[in-house]
């Protein structure tokens, strides 16, 4: 597996689409994309860091919550709930920016304050048919001198 990094150009992508408070995927050519999105009856703060660290939690609780059985993603995993977990745990993935927007007031959801993320990655993953990630030793699939030792992950 790869280790995740930060990439300034994902989010700015991800920052772009979310300031639309989209309701569906973006369908963006080659990439991966989560979506959160939290309600309150409160107007949130102006710091919505929060948000971005409730939807990646909220994300890799799906392994928790609906668990896996396989490192195969098929059709019945895929749609078991983990979709937004295999995605951030994608063997191949390695880049990853975020976007947040207080999206004010939703009249579909009895005027709650709305709150939504978009992260979008590169590689992309969920690919049916494909393995999630490669069993083995740590590193053992890194190029030379590619391995952090301190996570196992490739670099």
């Amino acid at each position: 597996m790869r280790k995740m990094k930060w990439d300034a150009s994902l989010a700015t992508s991800a920052q772009k689409y979310t300031n639309g408070c989209p309701d569906d995927h973006s369908g963006a050519e080659g990439v991966g994309e989560n979506m959160y999105w939290s309600w309150s009856s409160q107007a949130p703060s102006t710091n919505l860091d929060s948000f971005g660290v409730a939807a990646s939690n909220s994300w890799e609780k799906e392994f928790q919550d609906y668990g896996w059985t396989s490192i195969l993603l098929d059709e019945d995993t895929f749609k078991s709930g983990i979709g937004h977990a295999t995605q951030m745990a994608w063997a191949e993935t390695n880049l990853v920016g975020c976007g947040v927007k207080n999206c004010g007031k939703d009249s579909t959801m009895n005027n709650m304050y709305k709150v939504q993320v978009v992260c979008q990655y590169k590689e992309p993953g969920n690919y049916i048919g494909s393995n999630i990630y490669e069993q083995g030793e740590p590193c053992s699939a890194c190029s030379s001198g590619s391995c952090d030792t301190s996570s196992g992950l490739c670099v």
